[in-house]
C-alpha cells in the first residue's frame, strides 16, 4: 500500500519529469550585448566581412606587427562587440575594446583580405618569423 511519503515523491518525481523540458527549453534571458564603439567602425566591418584568413598590420613607432585571424575570430567579433582575437605564429593575442592602448592599436589597424595586392607580402612576412611547422600559408592553393 502506497503511504502518504511514498505518494508525495512520486508526485514530485512526476512533476519534475513533466516541467523539466520546459525548464531546459526555455532561453537565457541574457543582457544584450554591448553597442559596437563607433570609432572602431570602419575595422569592425572590415574584420567581420569574408571569410578565410586574413592578415591584420598594426603600425607603431617601432614598425609593424602583422597578425592573422580566421572565421573563428571573424564568427566571435560579430557576437560580441568587445574584443578582436588575432594570432602571432606562436600565440594568440585578444584585443578588448575597453583598453585604451588595444583601441588605440585597433583605430591603425588594416585589415587585408585575399585578393588585395599586399595580401600575398603580408603572408611571407608571417611565415618568415614562424618557427611552428604547423601554421602554413593562407595564399589559396592554385587549381
Amino acid at each position: 500500500m502506497l503511504d502518504v511519503k511514498k505518494l508525495a515523491l512520486m508526485l514530485a518525481c512526476a512533476l519534475f519529469l513533466v516541467a523539466a523540458p520546459v525548464f531546459v527549453a526555455a532561453p537565457v534571458m541574457a543582457a544584450d550585448p554591448p553597442a559596437a564603439d563607433p570609432d572602431l567602425a570602419q575595422f569592425r566591418q572590415a574584420y567581420t566581412a569574408g571569410s578565410g584568413l586574413s592578415y591584420v598590420v598594426i603600425k607603431n613607432d617601432k614598425g609593424e606587427k602583422v597578425y592573422r585571424y580566421g572565421d573563428a575570430s571573424r564568427q566571435a567579433a560579430q557576437k560580441d562587440t568587445r574584443g578582436y582575437m588575432l594570432f602571432t605564429c606562436n600565440s594568440p593575442h585578444v584585443f578588448v575594446v575597453q583598453n585604451g592602448s588595444d583601441k588605440a592599436a585597433l583605430l591603425k589597424a588594416k585589415v587585408v583580405k585575399v585578393g588585395e595586392p599586399e595580401f600575398a607580402d603580408l603572408d611571407r612576412k608571417y611565415l618568415a618569423g614562424c618557427k611552428n611547422p604547423l601554421v602554413k600559408s593562407a595564399l589559396p592553393k592554385a587549381k
